[in-house]
């Protein structure tokens, strides 16, 4: 996230241009904006679970995965339309790699009465899919901005596959190329917001904070390596669902070029947590209290716009 740092400069100053743009003569307000949006950035998941409940051996939290460095380039579809008064509605769709990450799970026991961690990493790749459509309404107009609020629904999913795995110790290990778990984690979040817009002559800019009161998840581990009858059979043989609350955040900096078409070209930043201390996983026949399930994605984005 060196380069993502490096870009805040950047949003400072298309800020400070704004006091050179009022000079300009405002843009007409737009019904109808499409676009599309590069989305670099990172991100993390995190799960622990609970089974010492069927054994004294086993402590609290008994095993925590942890899928770290999860950094990916995304592409996504948006748009906006106004109709009625003061309403409108607004989506995105977007797909994108995980290019890399890094998977660690760690178990927590009692062995010969002396608390014990053991250890092992491995390389991670993946991809990710999100959806959100909201509906809004203007509220308030504060000079050169407009103050909204929105309602709306998101899915966000990522599939992540590691591969190989080593101990803490060095002590054994599995070949790279092997494909060791995947992990299938879909989110279903109900969002309330907040938006503010302002136009000052050719630049556009955004503000955009959403609380999410309600997020249910899913998910799905598939150990390939531990399907026996003995173990934890076909897969996806590792199930824990429930459901947790979050909030998002996005700012955005466009400025406006009539003689290119008319596009909008932008900059901006994301950001999004969702979170459960709420749900059960299910195993081999036997289910545990989920101790923490949180996801993270945040990073930095390039737009450019059409707007009618």
């Amino acid at each position: 996230m060196g380069r993502a740092r490096r870009l805040v400069p950047a949003i400072i100053l298309c800020g400070a241009a704004a006091g050179v743009a009022a000079q300009e003569p405002p843009e007409p307000t737009s019904d109808l904006e499409v676009g599309v949006r590069y989305w670099v950035g990172s991100g993390s998941t995190r799960r622990s679970h609970d089974a010492s409940g069927i054994s004294p051996l086993l402590l609290n939290p008994t095993s925590t995965l942890v899928y770290s460095n999860l950094d990916a380039n995304t592409l996504e579809l948006y748009g906006r339309k106004s109709f009625g008064e003061r309403w409108f509605a607004k989506g995105n769709l977007g797909a994108g790699r995980i290019n890399t990450g890094t998977f660690t799970d760690q178990d927590f026991f009692i062995d010969m009465g002396v608390p014990v961690m053991t250890q092992t990493v491995s390389a991670v790749s993946g991809k990710l899919q999100y959806a959100s459509a909201d509906v809004g309404r203007d509220v308030l107009q504060l000079g050169e901005a407009t103050v909204s609020l929105f309602a709306g629904y998101q899915v966000w999913s990522e599939r992540l596959d590691a591969h190989g795995l080593s101990d803490s110790f060095g002590s054994f290990g599995i070949d790279p190329n092997t494909l060791v778990i995947s992990n299938d984690l879909t989110w279903k979040s109900w969002r309330l917001g907040a938006e503010m817009r302002a136009v000052r002559g050719r630049m556009r800019f955004s503000v955009e904070a959403a609380l999410v009161p309600y997020a249910k998840y899913r998910n799905e581990d598939s150990h390939y390596l531990r399907q026996s009858p003995g173990d934890l059979g076909p897969v996806p043989n590792v199930i824990a669902t429930g459901h947790g609350w979050g909030g998002q955040f996005e700012a955005e900096v466009r400025r406006s070029y009539p003689e290119l078409w008319g596009l909008e070209f932008g900059i901006g930043a994301r950001y999004w947590k969702l979170d459960s201390e709420k749900g059960s996983q299910s195993q081999a026949g036997l289910s545990f209290p989920i101790v923490n399930l949180e996801s993270k994605r945040y990073g930095f984005t390039l737009s450019a716009t059409k707007s009618w």
